[in-house]
């Protein structure tokens, strides 16, 4: 019943997210998506998240001045491989496997400065604003049978089963590495945050020529994260550059029917605080970042990663809007610092290569499949000790 009640829900923020459009010319709606793995093998939606923009004011002439709301819910898996003897992630245990119903909701105040170079929009964005999350977390819909760890099928552990058997040793390891899943299992929580955003990026389906800067500062306090047995208390920076260039292009006055395209990412990301929950050890692992990993893992203080793509777009499918695109990429990263919620340091150098096989739709979504090659001692723990690592995606990573 889970599967079809997910499906049915979440398949209708599906169809929100595919495109980024004008209602008027006051109004705008995008939305972004994220699956499931054990539902059809990770394959449909399960979590949509739509934003509405309001741009019918303006306080600087020439420049957008915008009020976003956004409204997302839906069915996700979280996974983690932390053991409680050493607080350090063991990839060979069985690990703490759970499902999240989860629903979001932010409010967002953007202001544009300057032209930019490229196309009818600003240079420079700053944005305030709140975003608020509640969750439940659920034993996983595998709990009854086995899943995939380190190559092996394992019994999936209720929520209650996997504490116990941990607290059985007197110690806290549960509520101190996973804050947000104290009590009942319940969270609801309120993330601060501020962004700037410099947009020099000519971006189309089929070329990116120019740069962008992304600076964001994200605060979760204790006093507005605690009214729940859930409990969070972290604060987080990020600073990011991108920049490409289209080493060729092929076309006629109708459609482009080939182009190569080199871009390239560095992230480089501080996550600290008392009470650092699950949703926040995904963004901030160092797993998450490094293509073919597995996310939630090597989950550190710190870590700076940089990405390279060579992409190649092909003809429209005979819809605008639709591409066939092949992804080759390198990436690397390190990872240093406490893990999080402990005072045990690690560090790790993760990189990987591949290539991302997929379908583009109006530039946005990229649906199709990632085979990746696994570089040096770090590994996707649910695959166990092998160098290759496959799996479905929906988007390019940046």
């Amino acid at each position: 019943m889970r599967k079809i009640l997910a499906f049915l829900v979440l398949s209708v923020f599906a169809l929100a997210s595919i495109a980024a459009f004008d209602i008027n010319d006051s109004w705008t709606i995008n939305g972004t998506i994220d699956q499931h793995p054990e539902i059809l093998i990770g394959f449909i939606p399960t979590y949509g998240e739509v934003t509405a923009g309001y741009t019918g004011l303006q306080l600087m002439e020439g420049n957008r001045t915008e009020i976003q709301v956004t409204a997302g819910g839906g069915y996700i898996e979280r996974r983690f491989w932390i053991n409680p003897d050493t607080g350090k992630e063991d990839p060979t245990m069985n690990p703490l496997s759970f499902d999240v119903i989860q629903t979001t909701w932010s409010l967002r105040f953007n202001q544009g400065f300057l032209d930019s170079p490229y196309g009818d929009k600003d240079l420079i964005t700053l944005s305030i604003g709140y975003e608020g999350r509640y969750e439940v977390a659920r034993d996983s819909m595998a709990s009854d049978s086995t899943k995939q760890a380190w190559g092996d099928e394992v019994g999936v552990e209720t929520i209650d089963e996997f504490f116990t058997h941990y607290n059985s040793a007197g110690n806290d390891f549960p509520d101190r590495l996973y804050p947000d899943l104290r009590g009942n299992h319940q969270y609801l929580g309120t993330n601060l945050f501020f962004n700037f955003f410099l947009d020099a990026m000519e971006d189309t389906l089929s070329t990116n020529d120019g740069f962008t800067v992304e600076f964001n500062v994200d605060w979760s306090p204790y006093a507005l994260n605690a009214a729940l047995d859930g409990k969070a208390d972290f604060y987080q920076f990020t600073l990011e550059g991108v920049g490409a260039k289209t080493l060729y292009q092929y076309k006629t006055e109708k459609m482009s029917w080939f182009s190569v395209v080199i871009a390239d990412r560095l992230r480089l990301n501080w996550l600290s605080g008392n009470l650092v929950p699950t949703y926040v050890q995904k963004l901030g692992s160092l797993g998450r970042q490094v293509r073919g990993y597995s996310n939630y893992t090597y989950g550190m203080e710190f870590y700076v990663v940089n990405n390279f793509d060579i992409r190649l777009t092909g003809p429209d499918m005979g819809v605008d809007g639709l591409a066939l695109r092949i992804n080759l990429f390198f990436d690397m990263g390190y990872g240093c610092g406490n893990y999080f919620n402990t005072t045990n340091p690690g560090s790790q150098f993760l990189a990987s290569t591949g290539a991302q096989f997929t379908i583009s739709i109006f530039d946005i979504i990229d649906l199709g499949y990632q085979a990746a090659y696994l570089i040096g001692d770090g590994r996707n723990f649910a695959k166990g000790d092998t160098r290759y690592s496959g799996s479905f995606t929906f988007f390019l990573d940046f």
